[in-house]
């Protein structure tokens, strides 16, 4: 189940006892914490009936021992477990049984950045818990995100704009809001928000130089792409994370050759490539200037790349300049 879903459920008033909140996007567990208070408990006595609790520190009994007590002064009581990686054979017990009849007055969440599946705790969680993914939004997802948070403060935008704020920020919710609330602010109104407002009051943050590198790839410009990789290896970024950013550019574009060929859309190209909507045109125009062999190529040499560096056979970040200059110079 995804935030907007469980936010449907609330506005439905359908809350259940258990819940398992998972996932690494800090933001997303913020708004779902704060949407079930509101919708689980009366503000004017919530903070009696609101308990959050490390069970690293203070142990999974207790946690149980306070959710099996009725709540005061209303009509549900909201407790948020956290740290329970470490548990003991006992402590598995205790919360099998309380998962097997949960109090219907306590609502108790589990919340966890990553959960090891193998583990019999896990296990418990998955199969007893409402299960809430709070995990980071892909670029689209993200372009979404930032139209519909405007929209419930009046304001507008178009999807190429906030393509262009995706593209200078990233995906992080947190600096999104930050850079949203900024905009509003400066605007001072309800209004359509331009590329000139993103461009002239954003701050960029995200880092550019993978981006600079894929662009320079994609265009095939062998001088600038080699320039740009060796500012990149000269800041110690680790040559194989530097494949990964090329392997990336390279299987987009076979994906995006295959669907051009078969008469897809540039919309539907830019969803199933992983491309921001306001840069599908550059891409495509790009995209068109390579041979379709040269690109296979190059996808299957990545692999014996990766796999030379993995396993130590010849310094990195000489077989990436190698591999760079052999793909770029062949298809000059």
């Amino acid at each position: 189940m995804t935030l907007d879903e469980l936010l449907q459920q609330f506005k439905a008033k359908k809350i259940v006892p258990l819940y398992l909140f998972r996932g690494t996007e800090n933001f997303l567990h913020q708004e779902a914490i704060k949407e079930l208070r509101k919708a689980a408990l009366d503000e004017s006595a919530w903070m009696f009936n609101w308990k959050e609790y490390s069970v690293a520190s203070q142990g999974l009994r207790a946690v149980i021992t306070t959710a099996s007590e009725y709540p005061m002064f209303g009509e549900r009581q909201v407790i948020i477990a956290r740290d329970f990686e470490k548990t003991s054979d006992e402590e598995l017990d205790l919360l099998k049984d309380y998962l097997k009849n949960p109090l219907p007055t306590t609502i108790l969440v589990f919340q966890a950045q990553e959960l090891d599946k193998r583990r019999s705790f896990s296990t418990a969680l998955l199969k007893t818990c409402m299960v809430v993914d709070l995990n980071p939004l892909k670029e689209r997802e993200a372009i979404d995100w930032v139209i519909n948070y405007l929209s419930r403060n009046k304001y507008q935008i178009t999807g190429a704009t906030a393509g262009l704020l995706v593209s200078l920020t990233g995906t992080d919710l947190f600096t999104l809001r930050n850079e949203l609330e900024k905009l509003m602010a400066n605007l001072g109104r309800s209004a359509m928000i331009s590329p000139q407002d993103v461009e002239n009051l954003v701050t960029p943050v995200k880092e550019h130089s993978n981006f600079e590198l894929a662009d320079a790839i994609l265009a095939r410009e062998t001088k600038t792409t080699m320039r740009l990789l060796t500012r990149q290896l000269s800041n110690n970024n680790d040559p194989i994370l530097l494949l990964a950013v090329v392997a990336r550019v390279f299987r987009q574009m076979l994906i995006a050759k295959d669907l051009m060929q078969q008469k897809v859309s540039a919309d539907e190209i830019a969803k199933e490539a992983g491309i921001p909507p306001f840069r599908i045109t550059d891409f495509l125009t790009h995209v068109r200037r390579w041979d379709t062999n040269k690109i296979v190529f190059a996808v299957k040499k990545i692999s014996e790349v990766d796999n030379a560096m993995k396993n130590s056979l010849g310094k990195p970040s000489l077989q990436l300049e190698y591999f760079l200059s052999e793909v770029l110079l062949n298809t000059a």
